[in-house]
């Protein structure tokens, strides 16, 4: 759920507006189980097949940053990393700032407020040795593809690009689940959609089609899957407070937790998990 610019049927102002709401207390979903799960998933992925080829003394751009919960947790893990955040919503990238100040690295980090449609513009004269773009990031972009091209400008030879997209086959059941199926058919023939009422539409993406993207700006895919696969959100995982009584009865017991789990981090980076997950997760490299 971060921001970057509105998509072609969302105003750039409805975007801008929509984390302005949510900024004070976007990382309240550190608190609740599913996204507790979810962002273990994530940097078990991020140990796996990001760091071990990520050089010492390298640069990360964090593209639709946010408030930085990810820029945050790279640097605090590798302290030879210097970061760049950038992201449209200056309410969003605040709380970065703090964040950076508080754990110390405010000497390795340059935030920039921006529209990703200018990222290459905004940025020109840098080089980066990853890029990263979570969650819903590229999906409130006007144009993705061009954004891909943009990002891949950045990159310099040998370097990775870390994605997570919303997944538009998971949005169709969700939206069935929560009986919505207005956006699910949106997700389904138009490949966009919404997954409550009061956020911006956004664009979806399959595992195919953003492979295709990926080659196209001349990035080679090297990890294809999804996450979480086994446990799937319900509505009140999009907000930022509480949990679905489901969530609660699978999640909530340790030892139950602890068993999913292990069998998630089993299924994590198998290709065929892809279409199963509520997140799409992509690493992509470029040629030397």
């Amino acid at each position: 759920m971060n921001p970057t610019t509105g998509t072609a049927g969302t105003g750039h102002e409805e975007v801008i507006g929509y984390f302005r709401e949510k900024a004070d207390g976007y990382d309240r979903v550190d608190e609740q189980v599913y996204w507790r799960l979810s962002d273990e998933l994530l940097w078990e992925a991020i140990e796996r097949y990001v760091l071990p080829a990520l050089p010492r003394g390298g640069r990360l751009l964090d593209a639709g940053g946010g408030t930085g919960r990810w820029t945050d947790r790279l640097l605090g893990a590798r302290p030879d990393l210097t970061a760049v955040l950038y992201d449209l919503s200056p309410d969003m990238s605040g709380h970065a700032r703090e964040k950076a100040v508080k754990n110390g690295y405010a000497d390795r980090l340059t935030i920039v407020n921006g529209d990703l449609m200018n990222v290459a513009e905004d940025l020109a004269g840098h080089s980066f040795d990853l890029v990263i773009s979570f969650h819903n990031v590229l999906g409130f972009v006007a144009e993705p593809t061009e954004v891909l091209r943009q990002l891949s400008t950045l990159m310099a030879p040998g370097s990775q690009m870390a994605l997570v997209l919303p997944n538009r086959y998971h949005a169709a059941f969700f939206n069935i689940m929560v009986g919505n199926l207005e956006e699910a058919e949106s997700a389904v023939v138009d490949r966009s959609g919404r997954f409550t009422p009061d956020m911006p539409s956004m664009h979806l993406f399959t595992p195919t089609e953003l492979q295709g993207d990926l080659a196209g700006v001349g990035l080679h895919t090297v990890v294809r899957t999804g996450f979480p696969v086994l446990v799937y959100p319900g509505y009140q995982e999009t907000q930022l407070d509480g949990s679905s009584a489901g969530v609660m009865r699978t999640l909530s017991d340790p030892e139950h937790y602890a068993r999913i789990r292990a069998l998630e981090l089993k299924l994590l980076g198998e290709t065929a998990m892809a279409e199963r997950g509520n997140n799409l997760l992509f690493v992509a490299r470029r040629g030397v």
